[in-house]
This record gives C-alpha cells, sequence and structure tokens, in this order.
C-alpha cells in the first residue's frame, strides 16, 4: 500500500497570483522488517520462488499529477442558466465517470469547474521499497482575475488542490486538500513592483537589484487603502429634521477588523428612543443570470448587530466587528458581493418630558421617560467597503486542514 500526503507549506489561505507552495510525499506503508523475515525463512526456496518473494514489499507507481482547480455550484431557484453555458453550469455528475484511468481533478465533484490550472507531472514510474518514502515539491499560482473562495445562497466557489496518481491495471487514486482564496482589486497592475533598484537614481547601480515577494505588495497596498485618513460624516434625516450624524474614521476595513463609529445625537430635532445597527453583505444576481420567476434576486447575510437605547443620549458608540472568514467585496459573472451597514431607527412622535430635582437645581436634571411613546420607524443603508486582510493572518486562525492523505 502507498501513502499519498499532501501539506501546505505556509497555511491555508493565499490571494489570487500568489504561488501556492505544498509538498506531496508518497510512502510505501509496508514495514521493512516483515520483508526481511519473509527473506530469511526462504532459504529452501528454489531461486526463481525467492526474487517474488523478495520483490514482494516494493509497490510501483506508473505516474503523478497535481493541479489546482475551482468548483462553481449554482442554486437552479436563484440563478438563470443562459443558454451559452448550459453545458458547463448545470449541477450534475462528471459524465466522465466512467473513465477511471485518466486524472480528472473535478471526478465526482458537484458543479462546473470553473478555472483549472495546467497540470505538472511530478513523476512516472515511481519504485518505492518497504518504508521507503520520496517528497515532492509543487507550486502554482491562482490568475488573478479569478473569483475568491465565496459561499452564498445563489453561487459557491471553491477552491482545491488535487493530486492524482495511477498505478498499472488499478484506477486513479484522487487527493483533494481545500484552500482559500482572497482577491485584491488592482494587485495585478502591482506585480511589477515586486523587484526595484535600490539606487535607481545613481546610474552606475543599476544592476543592484532587489526583489520582493507579491504579498509584501499587497500588504502595502492593503495598509494604504485602509490607513485613517480624514473622518466621514453622514446627516441622516427624515421629513420632520435632523435624526443624527453618523461619523467614521475609514473608508475601508479589512476582514477581522472593527468597524468604530460615533452616533451624535446632540443636536438632533427628532428624538431616536432605540437604534438597531447591523453589518450587512448583499449578494446581486447579475442580469443575465437572474430568474424572473425568483423571489430572491437579491439577499442579505447578517455578521453582527448592536442595539443601543438612546432616547436621552448625546452620543452612542458603535462597535462593529467584521469576521475573518467573511468574503470581501467581489464581483463575477454572476453575482455582485457588497458589504453594508443597515440602520434601524425608532423615532419618538410624542413630546418629551423633562423633570427636575426638587431643589430646582439647574445643574441636576432628571430624565424622565414616559411610559408609552408614539413610534415611527426608519430604515437607512450606508455601503462600507471590506478588502482582504494579511492571508498568513487569516491562515493563523483558519479551520481548514493544511494535509490531506489517502492510502491505496
Amino acid at each position: 500500500m502507498v501513502e499519498i500526503e499532501v501539506r501546505l507549506l505556509r497555511g491555508s489561505v493565499y490571494l489570487a497570483g500568489e504561488t501556492i507552495p505544498c509538498q506531496i510525499t508518497f510512502t510505501n506503508t509496508a514495514k521493512r522488517g516483515a520483508t526481511s523475515g519473509q527473506e530469511s525463512r526462504t532459504n529452501h526456496v528454489k531461486p526463481s520462488q525467492f526474487s517474488r518473494k523478495k520483490v514482494m514489499g516494493i509497490e510501483t507507481i506508473a505516474w503523478a499529477s497535481a493541479q489546482i482547480h475551482c468548483q462553481c455550484t449554482i442554486n437552479d431557484s436563484r440563478v438563470k442558466i443562459p443558454e451559452h453555458d448550459q453545458k458547463g453550469l448545470h449541477e450534475s455528475v462528471n459524465k466522465n465517470e466512467d473513465a477511471t484511468t485518466c486524472f480528472m481533478p473535478s471526478k465526482g465533484e458537484r458543479g462546473r469547474c470553473l478555472l483549472s490550472t495546467k497540470p505538472k507531472i511530478l513523476f512516472c514510474d515511481l519504485t518505492l521499497a518497504a518504508g521507503e518514502s520520496k517528497s515532492y515539491f509543487y507550486e502554482d499560482a491562482v490568475p488573478f482575475d479569478s473569483p475568491p473562495s465565496y459561499k452564498g445562497l445563489a453561487v459557491k466557489y471553491c477552491y482545491k488542490i488535487t493530486v492524482g496518481a495511477g498505478r498499472l491495471q488499478s484506477s486513479t487514486q484522487l487527493v483533494r486538500l481545500p484552500v482559500r482564496i482572497l482577491v485584491l482589486e488592482g494587485l495585478k497592475e502591482l506585480r511589477h513592483y515586486t523587484s526595484f533598484n535600490e539606487c535607481s537614481s545613481n546610474p552606475f547601480l543599476n544592476g543592484n537589484m532587489k526583489t520582493r515577494s507579491l504579498l509584501d505588495v499587497a500588504v502595502e497596498k492593503l495598509t494604504t487603502i485602509t490607513c485613517k485618513k480624514s473622518q466621514y460624516i453622514y446627516n441622516v434625516v427624515n421629513k420632520n429634521g435632523l435624526v443624527g450624524c453618523f461619523i467614521l474614521f475609514k473608508s475601508a476595513y479589512r476582514i477581522g477588523d472593527e468597524i468604530l463609529g460615533i452616533f451624535d445625537f446632540r443636536e438632533c430635532k427628532v428624538k431616536c428612543t432605540k437604534l438597531i445597527v447591523t453589518l450587512q453583505s448583499e449578494e446581486h444576481v447579475c442580469d443575465e443570470y437572474k430568474k424572473t420567476s425568483s423571489k430572491h434576486l437579491h439577499s442579505h447575510t447578517s455578521y453582527s448587530t448592536q442595539q443601543e437605547f438612546c432616547l436621552y443620549s448625546k452620543k452612542i458608540q458603535v462597535q462593529l466587528p467584521i469576521p475573518i472568514t467573511a468574503t470581501p467585496e467581489f464581483k463575477s459573472d454572476i453575482v455582485d458581493v457588497r458589504w453594508r451597514l443597515h440602520f434601524e431607527f425608532y423615532l419618538s412622535t410624542s413630546e418629551q418630558q423633562i423633570e427636575t430635582s426638587d431643589e430646582h437645581d439647574t445643574a441636576e436634571v432628571c430624565m424622565v421617560a414616559p411610559p408609552s411613546l408614539d413610534i415611527e420607524p426608519m430604515t437607512w443603508d450606508l455601503p462600507v467597503k471590506i478588502v482582504p486582510c494579511n492571508p498568513v493572518h487569516a491562515s493563523a486562525i483558519s479551520l481548514l486542514r493544511t494535509t490531506a492523505s489517502s492510502v491505496f
């Protein structure tokens, strides 16, 4: 028996365009001691029989290949399949199920293989003695314009590294290891910054070139996008006047960060008794794939919520965490995923009473809430920009496994 083990060398989360390195190990699980014991007990056997006994612990693998592919699964109740994509996007079992000796990474999986890298041959005709193992290094990159890993209500994108191996007169063995892909918009245009001249102003030192990884360039871009630049003030009004002012300190946030804001009610003309803020992602099906008979053209998923009673409050701090497992905003051929802050205001239409203390001290004022209030609800949506985080940080707390193995 041969064990195939696939191990990611830097965690399970990567950016699109970044090289994904992994180590693939093939091990003969037969024990050496058992084979040598058989040899010692076969001294009285004929030479032809002894040679057959001697090779019993040896395993031979004809070939092995590796490939990265993305599997796309759609919800038929929400998405309409265009005629030109009818063959590729429908959910069905692979038509080539009967072909058991060729390398098909998406064999047996639901949906369509949206994209796949070129398969790389690891070896041909590998012979392993009992207890022997050999390791091979494999690396490849997902294209920059690929969709990210996403699990929505209308569509799902799942990336996997698949290693296939075959022996003579035997079916192909597949080992799959899932990876998470994040997409940073505009990273493709910055890839030429991976090499730079240390002293570009000196014409005599043109040969002193330094290189840095694509991850370093991406982290620098993310830091620039999400740094604090200035305050963003939004006035919330209705037909009766100002409800409050909402203040944000950044225009973009990374997954894993917290959205910090302040709601100022000091100059409001309409009293707000209760405030609910929810961080939501919006999934919009593109026009070409919209199903007119479906009632779910747009869907929303809530991640974190904060509820405050603010009848006599002057300021309220809003603090909403962004899960690091969430998918940043992106747009593919099928869906457009955006983020927003959904506000629910419960406004009072009754006059408020303010009672002072018995000593009539103007420095001390006692606010007394009435037993009942006339309430008018109001909602407001504020779009926010959510971008990826450092994939190394996401890998540190990811629940995705970094190894996968199989025995055949």
